[in-house]
């Protein structure tokens, strides 16, 4: 079973590293097909991935402060909210 917010919530307050593993292996493959169709370009989605899954791990309220109730949801939105802030950084 994937792990949910609370959980994810949870294990990034306690700073568990065992958790958040289990986090990015429940998401991995997901995080890299949205990625993927977001960018097209296999290096540039793990670069988002990484700077993603860093951005939950260092600001857990990235997290909590979002009203989507599933992870898939909030994880497709930081994806494409890297993307966007990275295509103005390059305007």
């Amino acid at each position: 079973m994937r792990m949910t917010k609370l959980d994810l919530m949870s294990c990034l307050l306690s700073r568990d590293h065992h958790s958040f593993k289990k986090f990015y292996q429940d998401y991995e493959t997901f995080m890299f097909r949205m990625g993927y169709r977001v960018t097209g370009c296999r290096k540039a989605t793990e670069q988002m991935i990484l700077m993603v899954v860093r951005n939950i791990w260092d600001q857990p309220s990235v997290i909590s402060r979002s009203s989507d109730r599933y992870l898939s949801v909030i994880l497709q939105k930081l994806m494409v909210d890297y993307k966007r802030n990275q295509l103005l950084m390059e305007e």
